[in-house]
């Protein structure tokens, strides 16, 4: 989000509509921390400067994202009438915020991983439902061989077209077998290309992947969940 110009814009916006006394009072109520000095040559209003000066304040802030974008929003709610085009400056970045998002997640992931992502731990968030997937494969090897694997060893032995533990589709056609070997390969570039580096690296995901990576942990829970009628064909 480009705090920079959302300051610029907000303060050109509410140069005639607010007070300076106004702006402390909304900022006194919403932010925690002190207001810093940002002087900006092109500014000349002292209410856009003083405005200017309290989001670029927010935004060099140590917190995460999110905080950072609903502290933002209340602040210009605080500052603007319900009707105000101003409001739009950060809908569109809310919109991935949305809790919606998390009705369309797999139960089990949403439990090992919702928190960790709204706190803004979105690394963790993306570890946990990978660990939540290999965890489940791993049950279900166990309790159908009494044997213990672990990671791509247990994705090639649950998923293998030769002797599934895990049948997926109908192997007696070709676009069965096609499916079998297609989410064989999925579950196992899974846990070796995003499980494993997490667990062993100190490695960062932004928010938008860690989407994409807990939709994609989603989609191999489901699919388990839509084998049970072709377990027996193992």
């Amino acid at each position: 989000m480009n705090f920079k110009l959302i300051a610029i814009k907000l303060g050109e916006g509410l140069k005639y509509d607010t007070t300076v006394n106004d702006i402390n009072r909304i900022s006194s109520a919403i932010f925690d921390f002190s207001l810093k000095e940002y002087p900006h040559e092109s500014i000349t209003s002292v209410r856009s400067q003083l405005i200017y000066n309290w989001v670029m304040t927010l935004a060099d802030n140590s917190m995460t994202d999110d905080k950072k974008i609903q502290l933002l929003g209340d602040f210009i709610k605080g500052l603007t009438p319900d009707n105000s085009p101003l409001r739009t400056l950060i809908v569109d970045k809310k919109a991935i915020l949305s809790p919606d998002m998390w009705t369309l997640i797999h139960k089990d992931i949403q439990r090992v991983s919702q928190k960790k992502f709204i706190d803004g731990h979105y690394s963790d968030a993306v570890e946990s439902a990978f660990k939540e997937v290999n965890t489940r494969v791993k049950k279900i090897v166990r309790d159908k061989t009494s044997q213990e694997f672990d990671g791509v060893d247990l994705m090639n032995r649950a998923f293998s077209l030769g002797k599934p533990i895990i049948v997926l589709d109908d192997l007696s056609t070709d676009s069965g077998k096609d499916i079998q070997k297609g989410y064989l390969q999925i579950y196992s570039g899974s846990i070796l290309g995003i499980r494993n580096p997490k667990a062993h690296a100190n490695l960062t995901t932004s928010k938008e992947n860690a989407i994409h990576f807990l939709f994609l942990a989603s989609l191999l829970m489901i699919k388990i969940d839509d084998s049970k009628s072709f377990l027996t064909q193992s």
